[in-house]
């Protein structure tokens, strides 16, 4: 029984012994790295790794089989001093480049404490089926230059969560999963690599932006993939309340004297007191995009104006003029929006210029005027040109 009771030891420790093995081999990559495994609790959620994050990434930096980056603004319109973190980088991990997340796709969920962030250009959009598009023809090559799929990605933030968000779009790319670790955020980095940005000097906070090693996304350069249908259109009917009423929900405009009487008696600095503006505006404009993205939801026909508060407004020879002229004569009405409004829309996809006339059905863009196009600009000349235009496309009530 004694002998019997020995070898069933003998075989229950080569059991252990083989799992264990086999146990350490699955959680480990070719190259002894500890496959990504996300920890638990509220980090967890943001996809921070258990392994490997703000604690123990000093012991994997500079690995030449990998990429560090940091997902940060230089400085984000969200309010992440809600939440006790920082809106501007102070700092970064020796080793990390900065590779702003929002220039990558639109930010969704964040904290409600922390706001609106940039809701500018962005080199992919997310489908209303979860997918993402390129929206320029460079998108792409863009993403694999920065991010190689041969390669270790490591990726942190100010918190954790552009990081996590980063990884959750580059594996529906089809980027390894297993090659990609969410590091977590720099706010809680304790190591020896740190490298601080802000500089407390006599005349205020200084920020050495110019010796971070930023990646800039230059949207100028990049082409737009544009969507163009308007062979055979025929006219259409614009909605009835766009007929001697105006509909449109009507925004208080940014007062920047009143936000400088507000700050003038306080220490704020003149950086901090436009800072505040240009949230503020920020704000609102996501507002009036929102409520045109709801007019698309519903499928309603209307005509949206787009124009440049500094340029285009009062200019006698924009087809802003002219559809001014028209909405007058007919008592029509139709909407107005400005660049950083327009940007947040679906009609970006089609102008990204201004000024421009489009007319939309039931949510589409029907046909548009195309401020790159020397033929389209000469309507902002001659009204009845415009008006000839325009009644190729609308049927306007008399």
């Amino acid at each position: 029984m004694k002998k019997k009771a020995l070898i069933i030891i003998i075989i229950l420790l080569l059991a252990c012994g083989i799992s264990f093995g086999i146990y350490k081999y699955n959680t480990r990559t070719n190259d002894g790295m500890p496959l990504p495994q996300i920890t638990g609790g509220e980090r967890g959620k943001l996809g921070i790794d258990k392994n490997i994050n703000e604690k123990t990434i000093d012991k994997y930096l500079g690995r030449e089989d990998s990429v560090y980056r940091d997902m940060r603004m230089l400085v984000d319109p969200g309010d992440y001093e809600a939440i006790g973190g920082d809106s501007v980088l102070t700092g970064y991990v020796n080793g990390f480049e900065i590779v702003p997340l929002p220039y990558i796709f639109p930010v969704e969920d964040l904290p409600s404490e922390v706001g609106v962030t940039y809701v500018g250009d962005t080199l992919f959009k997310k489908l209303a089926n979860g997918k993402y598009e390129a929206v320029y023809e460079e998108s792409m090559k863009i993403i694999e230059e920065l991010f190689p799929k041969d390669k270790y990605i490591f990726l942190m933030c100010g918190g954790g969560g552009y990081a996590g968000m980063m990884k959750e779009f580059l594996v529906s790319m089809g980027w390894n999963k297993d090659k990609i670790y969410v590091v977590g955020g720099y706010w809680y980095y304790e190591g020896e690599n740190n490298v601080e940005v802000v500089k407390f000097e006599e005349d205020g906070l200084k920020y050495d932006f110019d010796s971070i090693p930023y990646h800039e996304i230059d949207f100028t350069r990049l082409h737009k993939i544009k969507k163009i249908n308007n062979n055979n259109l025929k006219p259409i009917y614009l909605e009835d309340k766009y007929y001697n009423t105006k509909e449109i929900k009507e925004y208080d405009s940014i007062n920047p004297d009143e936000i400088y009487e507000k700050y003038k008696d306080t220490e704020a600095t003149d950086d901090y007191y436009w800072f505040i503006i240009s949230k503020e505006q920020s704000k609102l404009s996501h507002k009036k995009a929102e409520y045109l993205n709801n007019l698309v939801k519903n499928k309603e026909s209307f005509v949206l104006m787009l124009f440049e508060e500094s340029s285009c407004e009062d200019l006698e020879s924009s087809v802003i003029d002219k559809a001014k002229e028209l909405m007058d004569k007919y008592n029509i009405y139709f909407y107005e929006s400005n660049l950083e409004t327009f940007r947040q829309t679906k009609f970006y996809d089609y102008v990204q210029y201004s000024p421009s006339i489009l007319i939309i059905n039931k949510g589409d863009v029907y046909m548009y005027t195309d401020p790159e196009s020397d033929e389209d600009a000469e309507l902002g000349w001659v009204y009845q040109d415009f008006e000839d235009w325009f009644k190729r496309y609308v049927i306007i009530k008399e």
